[in-house]
């Protein structure tokens, strides 16, 4: 395992901050409910975010039951912010957004407003088709849609709806990354670089429209690839998805999983490229290979 230098990593926020010679971007962070600690996600990337002196973070919470959620007293104010972080889960009977909330983000994000999807958040909301088509594809069933399968030789076969399985995923595992697509945000990157304790979802679902794969990793169960970040252009704005962020309830404070400087660097780059379509932080020293994570100490 590569063992992360706090010291260094202070002196790479340093570098940076002092080179962004801008306005900070406006981060607006939505929770409250979820199948996973969706109190301790918020307060890890509240801290990973706010330590790079690139960005201003907010929080707003949603109501937990769908009568306040359908009073309409809930009111975040989306073209606020330059991106927005979606870290609400509606599964298993968790609320709904109320359909004015669902409008409002719909417009923001057509309008060019920028949407992270965080891990479980691509779980949510299955009835909400324009969701479907923001988030690309998501934790859906068999009937739903279409997966994508990545080949040995790089290139993509469509799964129809009916075909191959529900989504799913096995243990996390330190996975293997291959990048698929040079982009903004993994400019830089190697071409295979190990992600600390991963879900690797098989067959994820959904519309693919204006979808374009980042990085892929064999599941183990299927021994298939399957795609593990992905972009969707939704409009004229721009959402990340994928399966980073993992934080389960009753979990150590900081498991490897926001620990792993993969996520960390990626939520970073992200995030930029949703506010601005530009990254400027620089890939730390420590970004791990195809050997080994690397871990970050909090």
């Amino acid at each position: 395992m590569i063992k992360s230098k706090r010291v260094s990593f202070l002196l790479l926020i340093l570098t940076s901050s002092l080179s962004f010679a801008q306005d900070k971007i406006s981060v607006l962070v939505i929770d409250g409910y979820s199948n996973h600690d969706w109190r301790k996600t918020t307060s890890i990337v509240t801290t990973i975010l706010e330590k790079t002196n690139l960005f201003t973070v907010e929080v707003t919470t949603a109501p937990a039951n769908q009568v306040e959620m359908d009073s309409n007293l809930w009111k975040p104010k989306f073209k606020k912010y330059d991106v927005v972080i979606q870290n609400t889960n509606s599964y298993g009977n968790r609320p709904i957004w109320s359909r004015t909330i669902q409008l409002k983000l719909q417009k923001y994000v057509n309008s060019g407003g920028g949407l992270y999807i965080l891990h479980s958040a691509n779980n949510a909301f299955p009835e909400w088709e324009a969701y479907n088509q923001m988030i690309g594809m998501g934790w859906r069933s068999k009937d739903y849609k279409k997966s994508i399968v990545i080949e040995t030789n790089g290139n993509t076969t469509i799964i129809p709806a009916g075909e191959g399985g529900s989504t799913s995923h096995g243990k996390r595992i330190d996975a293997l990354l291959n990048k698929l697509t040079e982009h903004p945000i993994n400019q830089g990157y190697p071409k295979q670089w190990k992600a600390a304790d991963l879900e690797i979802y098989s067959y994820p679902r959904g519309p693919i429209k204006n979808l374009t794969v980042l990085s892929y990793a064999k599941e183990p169960k299927t021994q298939l690839n399957f795609p593990t970040e992905w972009v969707v252009n939704y409009g004229k704005g721009r959402v990340y998805n994928s399966t980073y962020g993992h934080v389960w309830k009753n979990s150590v404070d900081y498991p490897n999983s926001v620990r792993c400087i993969a996520f960390q660097t990626t939520l970073i780059r992200a995030l930029e490229w949703l506010a601005t379509k530009k990254v400027t932080w620089q890939i730390p020293s420590n970004f791990p290979n195809k050997d080994a994570i690397s871990l970050e100490e909090f």
